[in-house]
């Protein structure tokens, strides 16, 4: 064994660079501060993982109490004997809600890692109102620094919230992560920041500019054929019938079109609304200069299920959608490998996702 010992060969700098910088990491994730802002579907694997991953502070904020349609959506709220976190009682077969989520959730996230601080706030204030308007921009950031919050996580809120909350986190310097979940359907964006550094190797690191939701959704150069991705331009334009089958531009154009139905009339909850989120997504696959040979329309069962089932927690999809975000926040957190850049669509009954770039330029290389 000594032998061996003696006869090993040195440590280069390379590997004591990496060695160094796993070691950062792991101190900047047992550091870290992460908001959770509401309590349903995607934010329960979300939690889960983080927590068990050994995050330094995990603060959740939900204003709602339990329903029974949270009982089926993830692991924080039981309505069995002995359950941990149940909150709801049934009196002859009628569910009787007694505590808020935050409550309720409290004691089952902290068993699953009790070396993690953890606060539970009964309010979305200030990032969102009690009549479902956006917070006051300028107390969101103050809220957010004077908690020393690294990384805020939005759950299933509308675009107009989820902007005015970006807007906020942009000011604080924090990091910024929104997800939701629509039957089979769901998406994670990610705002890292303006100048956001990862390692690539010992000797490499990218710095990553991204752009907040309201940037990246903006559709006033879609059209314009000089216009590259980067600055605003399609995402899908100009690419072969092989790599726009692979991006699946379908998924992001039934995702925007149900948000700008959302916009108008709330999310949908009937076929009804198929006519409209299909014209819409028709619209947006000609603007975005969409390969015609490959895809000639948006696929009407996407839609129609948007349509019906928008309001809809399907499990396997919570599942899915809850253990990506978890891994791109830790990933953002360590500041190893890639984290998403900047959209991703998921449609977990086809196993597919699809992530695309919008509104912002590749990472750019520089030395350590």
């Amino acid at each position: 064994m000594s032998d061996e010992v003696n006869n090993a060969a040195p440590a280069t700098n390379g590997q004591i660079t990496e060695a160094m910088s796993r070691v950062e990491a792991d101190d900047r994730m047992r550091s870290s501060t992460v908001l959770i802002l509401s309590l349903r579907s995607v934010a329960h694997e979300t939690i889960k993982n983080l927590v068990l991953a050994g995050i330094g502070r995990l603060i959740v904020m939900d204003d709602g109490a339990v329903t029974e349609e949270d009982l089926g959506s993830g692991f924080l709220f039981r309505e069995e004997d002995g359950a941990v976190g149940k909150n709801v009682s049934s009196s002859n077969g009628d569910y009787q809600l007694t505590d808020q989520r935050t409550e309720a959730a409290l004691a089952q996230i902290q068993s699953l890692n009790p070396l993690v601080s953890l606060t539970a706030e009964p309010t979305l204030a200030p990032f969102v109102g009690s009549d479902g308007a956006p917070g006051d921009r300028a107390q969101m950031a103050e809220y957010l620094k004077r908690e020393g919050v690294d990384v805020v996580v939005a759950c299933d809120f509308a675009r107009p919230q989820l902007e005015a909350i970006n807007a906020a986190v942009r000011d604080a310097d924090s990091m910024f992560f929104a997800a939701g979940s629509y039957g089979f359907y769901g998406y994670i964006f990610a705002d890292l920041g303006a100048k956001y550094e990862n390692v690539a190797s010992a000797l490499i690191k990218l710095q990553t500019n991204y752009v907040p939701l309201s940037q990246a959704l903006d559709r006033s150069k879609w059209q314009d054929v000089e216009t590259p991705a980067g600055k605003g331009g399609s995402p899908f334009r100009g690419l072969s019938k092989a790599n726009t089958r692979q991006a699946r531009p379908d998924l992001h154009i039934a995702l925007q079109s149900l948000w700008d139905y959302e916009a108008k009339h709330g999310l949908p909850s009937s076929s009804a609304a198929a006519v409209e989120i299909q014209a819409t997504a028709e619209q947006m696959l000609k603007d975005l200069g969409v390969n015609k040979r490959t895809m000639r329309s948006v696929d009407e069962v996407i839609i129609t299920h948007l349509a019906e089932h928008a309001t809809h927690f399907f499990p396997p999809t919570l599942a899915i959608l809850g253990g990506l975000l978890a891994q791109d926040v830790l990933r953002a957190l360590s500041r190893k490998d890639n984290p998403i850049t900047n959209l991703l669509v998921l449609d977990s009954m086809g196993g597919a996702a699809s992530v695309a770039r919008w509104g912002m330029d590749e990472a750019v290389i520089k030395k350590n």
